[in-house]
């Protein structure tokens, strides 16, 4: 299993109370939906997970009514042998930038509180969400929740978390980590598997 650091990150925000649903951001292939589903099967009793580019029809649960219950009810319908369960079940919005009426439905899973919601976006501050439309009936559907949304970045693998994926124990990263904070040189050994390593 590949180890990265932003699971501690994850496993600390289920633990805080009155959790805001999560926004992952970050580049296209930096690993964001593997992680979640990873974190979501380990700490959930159901998991309704869908990708907005690949199930564009999952756009129709949000669309006109975004209350929860009606959310669910869509859902239900769409995911067949989804189940939602009250403070056990991980909805997972993967793609979130191609649907801005779920985006903007954060806010109401927040308020309602009974599920944790994950996002995931490859462009989220790239395509404008909360710009006017011409209608002006449309306007603010497309608004991010500000306030009821915790997003933070990820980022491709750093050389700690490739050091992992191939093997290298923290005695080792430490030992590096400790020349490095004391000025001190590597050990020729230690040095040179790593210069192989960051070359791969």
């Amino acid at each position: 299993m590949l180890k990265r650091k932003i699971e501690t990150y994850l496993a600390n925000w289920k633990q805080t109370e009155d959790r805001k649903p999560l926004v992952i951001k970050g580049i296209r292939q930096c690993g964001k939906t593997y992680i979640v589903q990873k974190f979501a099967r380990e700490n959930y009793e159901s998991v309704v997970y869908m990708n907005f580019i690949l199930e564009a029809d999952k756009k129709s649960a949000f669309t006109g009514n975004i209350d929860v219950d009606t959310i669910i009810l869509n859902l239900s319908a769409l995911i067949q042998g989804s189940r939602f369960i009250e403070g056990k079940t991980c909805i997972i919005l993967d793609e979130i930038q191609e649907c801005k009426e779920a985006r903007t439905a954060l806010k109401s899973f927040h308020i309602d509180g009974r599920f944790d919601v994950i996002a995931t976006g490859s462009l989220l501050g790239v395509k404008g969400y909360g710009q006017s439309k011409k209608k002006k009936e449309d306007v603010g559907q497309d608004s991010v929740p500000v306030g009821y949304e915790t997003v933070i970045d990820m980022y491709p693998l750093d050389f700690e978390e490739f050091l992992w994926a191939n093997g290298i124990g923290e005695v080792v990263i430490d030992s590096v980590k400790s020349c490095f904070e004391n000025e001190k040189t590597v050990p020729n050994g230690i040095h040179k598997a790593m210069m192989e390593l960051l070359y791969r």
